[in-house]
């Protein structure tokens, strides 16, 4: 494929979130980096509110070059979703936002400028990423490091709001054969795993995004997504020396252990404990943070 020099393709997959769409599509044409796309791929399926809600606000933008309008003709998932949007950019870079997400308008000149300035290696980057609950609090991500990362994104400890901050060379995206579609949550760890087992990721160091939170996520299940992971992961695991096998168990057990403090699911803390898997001086260092998070508070 022949890459368009200097463009970014911005990916936007929706689903049944119409309202929030067009402000995340006006964040993207209010960069102060003008050479850019927005490719929004509706995922609703035909003959639905979600579908029917999304072309009306996408008619707003009939007229807005810079803006492609793809659908589905059923849903698939955010996994398909984003590859699609892929599949029709030849950009040189493509970066990801999700439709209840919006972006701060230095993050693509921020992030092209990161990754020109670095050797090849250096094909994901990043920026802060600011949170906002649904109570109007703020705070920002922390995380700024930069390199070979590849184990720390393996065990998930890598974070950083990567559904709407990755920024990735196209090439690097189209290599590792896009984003795996048999996953219907923690898509975007599982990508950037498996794109920094082959490049470096760059921090670009300003706000890039701001993230909206919202705080019911009880249909989320934290353990059936962490075993997923891991089965699917376990082939990367298995190129590991022996010692990061074993590290890599381990930050995963005190993961599993973490979800068992906040969803107060005691009789899998037990477990953790009663294998072995997690010790006791960890798991009371979980429970502590548990506490300090309010978790476990009534």
């Amino acid at each position: 494929m022949e890459y368009i020099d200097s463009l970014v393709s911005v990916i936007i997959p929706t689903y049944k979130r119409p309202d929030s769409l067009d402000r995340a599509i006006n964040s993207v044409l209010s960069q102060t980096y003008s050479n850019v796309e927005v490719i929004v791929v509706d995922d609703n399926n035909p003959d639905t509110d979600g579908r029917s809600l999304t072309e009306a606000i996408m008619s707003a933008f009939v007229d807005e070059p810079r803006v492609k309008y793809i659908k589905h003709e059923k849903n698939k998932n955010g996994s398909a979703a984003r590859n699609t949007g892929a599949r029709n950019s030849n950009a040189k870079y493509v970066a990801f936002l999700d439709d209840d997400d919006e972006f701060y308008p230095e993050k693509i000149a921020a992030q092209v400028k990161r990754l020109e300035e670095l050797p090849e290696e250096y094909a994901v980057c990043y920026t802060t990423v600011v949170y906002e609950k649904e109570d109007g609090s703020i705070s920002e991500s922390k995380e700024k490091r930069e390199g070979d990362l590849f184990f720390d994104a393996l065990t998930r400890e890598l974070s950083f709001q990567a559904g709407s901050n990755l920024f990735i060379r196209k090439d690097a995206f189209d290599s590792i054969g896009g984003f795996d579609e048999t996953f219907k949550r923690s898509q975007d760890k599982e990508v950037v795993t498996r794109l920094l087992q082959k490049y470096k990721i760059a921090y670009a160091p300003v706000k890039g995004v701001h993230a909206h939170i919202y705080s019911d996520h009880s249909f989320v299940d934290p353990f059936q997504i962490t075993e997923y992971y891991v089965s699917k992961m376990q082939p990367l695991v298995d190129t590991l020396p022996l010692d990061l096998q074993k590290k890599y168990k381990k930050v995963i057990n005190q993961q599993l252990f973490y979800y068992s403090v906040v969803r107060k699911r005691w009789g899998y803390m037990l477990k953790l404990l009663l294998t072995g898997r997690v010790s006791p001086v960890a798991g009371i260092a979980i429970i502590v943070r548990g506490i300090k998070r309010k978790y476990l508070k009534k």
